[in-house]
């Protein structure tokens, strides 16, 4: 039987032997090759694949037949103990045929040594995952979302600020949740993806910092395609050939930046494998893969990957849909002196398409498509087999690049007669032009998002006399990203028109990304030591040791992260706190130039002429002095190991600060005043007589932003029952959300009732505080020698609440027509003199779930046959339930019932 080294590990963990099998591993400084003769190798503590060797963990044994003298030898691993194990086909077994059936036996997410939370093999698809966010349901927090693949999808960790996968409630735009999605970084083989140079936005010159584009709702459904400013698009990555992934919402090394609330590491691996097709359905989407690895020889291995994807809202409708169809090849390859190379080619082509409702004559069209490629490549070398004495022993580069063309385009039916709307780009006062009574209202964005990713680190090891070992490294990060596309453009007055003279409005022009947006660039050095110490009593010391410096479009910061542990027998205490920082995207740092439109007068002579008098004024738009957001992260966590269970307890509290949000600016322009010359039919003249101040209000996008999410997480992995052949997980989090505008970051309202001394009352921004308790158990039944695993999940929403506060009635200023800014005395705010700008009353408001919990329960069941076909069911919400918070409304993160299957055959 030729046994793979995955299949030989996957096999041994499901409790096989596999005696007789050829092996080499180190041990005791020597390097042994040879045949396990009776292995207890299942009995040890842990076991996990890396690359091509297998780990084994802790207190087991087995006896080995030493090839270089024939004798048995006996290895024992004590508790503390490691051996990396790695295997050959041993020949009088080349032609028996393999038994082995489901490859998975880790079936939950479970938690590594400091942060990390890892995702393996069979976990990978004990949720039914068309892309990875359906996958990282499984985290603490977690639960399993409404299924609707039409709109984007993103991740936030260990906050309340809204759904940690965004579901069919849709993304909650503001800057709460905007600055954590904004925050996370997804890597795939340790290359960054980026979404920092996507700019397919309709307004970001007047628009809020975290604003939603180009997304609309229908009778049949909502599509929302990928958005600016909130993380990468999880539907656009298909979870074929993703050996493991991490995630880490702590604290991570001082190789990762460029994130503020967490890191998803994605690992893809390349070896020879059958010919696999996998086809998913699930309410309105359909899934198709293939999937191929060739071994090109010893070293050199070769995989191939193609998938496409149809989902629909609404399956009876095609009128909302996304496709996603991705080729992904991966070539590795690994030679004796130390050379090791993995090179990435990948191209993806998603779309999103809004039809026409026959039925709604006016209705919103959103039309999507976007195309990629990625080249990526990842080499290292060993060389401490010829210098032993070195300091470095390993060097490694990795990059990456990555091009695309994205389109997006918004058209609807306008009838609201001819209207004048501003077109000059400078300031003046002109003759403005006018659409035409009624016309197919068309507005595009065309970007060409460019990024580059590059990383090179020097990797060694020592052994210190008093064993304490150190595994250090020493590295440098580069990313550069630009947008070469067309920019925003459209039919005349695609945007924004003006209904009568004396109103204004916040005008928008064509915008070319190629010739307005600059690059952005990021620097970055780095030192990471990682230090064990096993003492006498067999109590291990672990320390993560890192500082980072960044220069990030020339903003400096230097980033101390810190990790460690102390194992004490059954029971491990660790703690960490870092600073990490996050630049700002291009479409926050160039959003055009602000034009402000004031139509002066508007004369129309039917059949003869019509003259619209507007004012533009012109105030430059770009933030590029905007600085990066920062958070520092702080987490302490026991660990337990009973005979029956692992335990995990984390307590966290993370401090975001230079958050981006969105400031209203106070603007006076000369307003122009202006005599009419009419002359029968002629078109009427004017001439500029005078000019009187005019107060108003723009939008733009600064550093002023704070907030703070503090909560427990804790995770239990259960030994497996032998009797019944069942895993059982759990896995459960708190968490408290709050956040507020730095001082000085006002609202500004008009008074109800028009009052000569005062425009605009200006008042503190209202603060808003938000908790959150959820948890999930797993039972997964897996009877390996049948190739059938059954799997329940129940979802449980403990609380679910968000505190408003009361708005300010009173104000603590005010602004005088014309422009001037007055502030009140502390404790005077309350005089009479200001009755006209006190406010209505509000409320405080609690709302969500408060004295109500809900209770969901999902079902899998997964037969692997022997022919190569593989069959999975999948039902959410098993029971059919109906869930309704306290006002009576449905539970918008409660999933109804669905069905889905996945079938896969391995020629």
């Amino acid at each position: 039987m030729k046994v793979s080294l995955l299949a030989g590990a996957v096999f041994l963990a499901a409790g096989g032997s596999i005696s007789a099998q050829a092996v080499e591993f180190y041990h005791n400084g020597q390097l042994k090759k040879g045949e396990i003769i009776n292995d207890g190798l299942k009995k040890c503590r842990e076991l996990s694949l890396k690359d091509d060797i297998i780990i084994l963990k802790g207190d087991c044994s087995f006896v080995f037949k030493n090839n270089s003298n024939n004798n048995q030898e006996t290895i024992v691993l004590s508790e503390s103990e490691e051996l990396n194990l790695r295997f050959f086909p041993s020949p009088k077994y080349q032609n028996e045929k393999s038994t082995i059936r489901i490859e998975g036996v880790e079936l939950t997410a479970k938690k590594k040594q400091f942060s990390e939370i890892q995702i393996r093999q069979e976990a990978l698809q004990n949720l039914q995952s068309f892309s990875l966010g359906d996958v990282l349901q499984q985290l603490p927090g977690q639960y399993v979302q409404q299924f609707d693949n039409t709109q984007f999808k993103n991740i936030v960790f260990r906050t309340a600020s809204g759904p940690s996968v965004t579901g069919t409630s849709g993304i909650p735009g503001g800057d709460d949740f905007g600055n954590r999605a904004f925050g996370v970084q997804l890597m795939v083989n340790d290359i960054a993806l980026s979404n920092n140079e996507n700019m397919q936005s309709y307004d970001s010159a007047n628009a809020a910092a975290f604003g939603l584009s180009f997304n609309t709702t229908t009778k049949a459904g909502t599509l929302m395609p990928g958005q600016p400013n909130y993380g990468v698009d999880l539907r656009e990555i298909p979870t074929e050939n993703i050996e493991s992934i991490e995630v880490i919402q702590g604290v991570p090394d001082a190789q990762y930046g460029d994130l503020t609330s967490g890191l998803i590491k994605v690992t893809t691996t390349a070896s020879a494998s059958p010919l696999r097709l996998d086809a998913s359905l699930r309410e309105g989407t359909y899934q198709i893969g293939l999937t191929k690895g060739f071994s090109l020889n010893k070293s050199n291995a070769l995989n191939v990957s193609v998938n496409y994807m149809n989902s629909l809202t609404d399956p009876r409708t095609s009128l909302v849909g996304y496709d996603r169809t991705g080729v992904n090849l991966l070539w590795s390859t690994r030679s004796k002196s130390g050379f090791r190379n993995k090179l990435t080619a990948a191209f993806s082509a998603n779309s999103s398409q809004g039809k026409k409702d026959p039925d709604d004559v006016n209705g919103v069209v959103i039309n999507v498509d976007n195309k990629s490629f990625s080249l990526s490549n990842n080499i290292s070398y060993s060389f401490d087999q010829k210098v032993r004495k070195t300091f470095f022993k390993t060097i490694s580069a990795d990059v990456g690049l990555s091009y695309a063309t994205q389109f997006t385009e918004r058209k609807f039916w306008l009838n609201q007669g001819a209207r004048p709307y501003g077109n000059a780009t400078e300031n003046q006062v002109y003759y403005a032009p006018y659409t035409l009574p009624a016309y197919e209202n068309l507005a595009y964005a065309d970007g060409k998002p460019f990024n580059i990713y590059s990383n090179l680190s020097l990797n060694g090891s020592r052994v210190t006399s008093s064993k304490w070992v150190h595994m250090y490294s020493v590295g440098a990060n580069f990313r550069y990203g630009d947008n070469f596309g067309r920019g925003r453009y459209g039919t005349a007055g695609q945007f924004t028109t003006i209904k009568a003279a004396g109103q204004s409005s916040d005008g928008m022009r064509d915008f070319n990304y190629r010739d307005n947006v600059h690059s952005s660039q990021q620097y970055a050095l780095y030192i990471q030591d990682n230090i064990t110490k096993v003492f006498s009593n067999k109590n291990i010391f672990r320390a993560n040791l890192g500082l980072r410096y960044d220069l990030q479009n020339s903003f400096s910061t230097f980033s101390p992260r810190i990790n460690t542990s102390y194992q004490l027998g059954n029971l491990s205490v660790r703690g960490g706190f870092g600073l990490t920082s996050k630049a700002p995207s291009l479409n926050q740092m160039y959003t055009s130039p602000r034009y402000f439109d004031f139509l002066l007068g508007d004369y129309r002579l039917p059949g003869y002429y019509s003259a619209a008098i507007m004012q533009t004024v012109v105030t430059p738009g770009d933030n590029a002095d905007l600085k990066p957001s920062r958070s520092w992260k702080t987490e302490i966590g026991i660990d337990y190991r009973f005979p029956f269970a692992t335990v995990n307890l984390t307590a966290y509290y993370n401090r975001l600060f230079d958050g981006f949000t969105t400031m209203s600016v106070p603007k006076v322009m000369n307003k122009a005043k202006v005599n009419v010359n009419i002359t029968g039919t002629e078109v009427p003249t004017f001439e500029i007589v005078g000019t009187e101040k005019y107060f108003y209000l723009q939008n733009r996008i600064i550093n002023g932003y704070s907030s703070v999410d503090k909560g427990l997480e804790l995770m239990a992995n259960f030994k497996k029952i032998e009797a019944l052949n069942l895993v059982i997980g759990f896995n459960a989090s708190y968490v408290e959300t709050s956040g507020e505008k730095d001082k000085g970051l006002y609202k500004y309202e008009p008074p109800k009732i028009i009052d000569p001394n005062f425009e605009y009352g200006i008042y503190n921004d209202t603060k808003s505080k938000k908790s959150m308790a959820r948890a999930s158990f797993s039972f997964d039944y897996h009877l390996a020698p049948s190739g059938l695993i059954i799997g329940l999940r129940t979802d449980h929403f403990l609380s679910d609440r968000t505190f408003t506060h009361a708005s300010d009635i009173y104000p603590i200023g005010y602004i005088k027509h014309g422009g001037d800014i007055e502030m009140i005395p502390e404790g005077q705010n309350t005089n009479q003199l200001y009755q006209n700008l006190f406010r209505k009353p509000t409320d405080e408001k609690l709302s969500g779930l408060y004295n109500k919990t809900l209770h969901n329960v999902h079902l899998r069941v997964t037969k692997d046959f022997l022919s190569g076909f593989r069959l999975s069911v999948y039902v959410s919400n098993v029971f059919n339930l109906k869930a309704y918070d306290e006002r009576g409304y449905l539970y918008a993160n409660f999933t109804s019932t669905s069905f889905g299957a996945n079938i896969s055959y391995k020629f």
